[in-house]
């Protein structure tokens, strides 16, 4: 009797844990179809600057209606992530009514090449700028972005005291450095100890290269004590003791 006793106990609580888990299906589905969680607000936060307004509203409209518990968030989380301009999305339900969207929008540091842009992470991306915007050119092999990038801003520290600006940044399969500046002279570092080389460049600009930048070709910075030049013309100046080393 007492063994019975018990087991009909184990019975009744297993079918209260059925009933229980029944009735949280059943409310599951009277949220999820019931026309009484209208979405009413969609708040986008994020500072846009690029990203295609209408096809942003687009995609909200799409992926963002109806009953809250039923809009499909994570079709719009991707769709907006897809969006060429949208570095991340996250997109959330607030209840009762809200949903957020937070974007994050990539930062054109450069062209890459005549379709593509590189932004601030050195990711290579598909997009266009307006012809007025003013970024230098890349030109470099395929996963240099990051590295150029990093360099471009140190490049840019060293220069900025001369008020010199890098047009292009050139970054070789051999690891050579090469700067195109603003004023169309081209700026040699080679390999190794760029950063040094190109201060040696800026110290140089402000004493004795400046006067003639009209003439200049390139500035080769290769040299261990000082560096050589190319006139535009037919006639070339060199200022150094050693060449530098093919290797470099």
């Amino acid at each position: 009797m007492w063994n019975n006793a018990q087991a009909m106990r184990r019975v009744s609580g297993w079918l209260y844990f059925a009933v229980f888990v029944m009735l949280i299906g059943a409310a599951a589905v009277w949220l999820y179809r019931s026309p009484y969680f209208p979405i009413k607000k969609v708040n986008i936060d994020g500072s846009l600057q690029y990203a295609d307004g209408a096809q942003l509203q687009e995609i909200a409209r799409r992926y963002i209606r109806g009953n809250i518990f039923r809009a499909d968030l994570n079709g719009a989380q991707a769709a907006f992530s897809r969006m060429p301009w949208i570095a991340s999305a996250e997109v959330r339900r607030r209840l009762p009514d809200t949903v957020d969207i937070r974007l994050t929008e990539r930062v054109p540091v450069a062209h890459w090449d005549e379709n593509r842009l590189v932004d601030s992470e050195g990711e290579v991306f598909r997009a266009a700028v307006d012809e007025d915007t003013d970024l230098p050119r890349f030109r470099g092999q395929a996963g240099a972005g990051k590295t150029m990038v990093e360099h471009l801003a140190m490049f840019r520290r060293d220069l900025a005291g001369q008020k010199l600006g890098i047009a292009v940044l050139s970054y070789t399969p051999r690891s050579a450095w090469e700067i195109e500046l603003d004023n169309g002279v081209t700026v040699r570092l080679g390999r190794e100890q760029e950063r040094e080389r190109l201060r040696r460049f800026a110290k140089a600009w402000s004493e004795l290269l400046a006067a003639q930048a009209d003439r200049l070709d390139y500035v080769d910075m290769r040299y261990k004590d000082g560096f050589a030049v190319r006139l535009k013309k037919a006639e070339h100046s060199e200022d150094a003791a050693v060449r530098p080393s093919e290797n470099d």
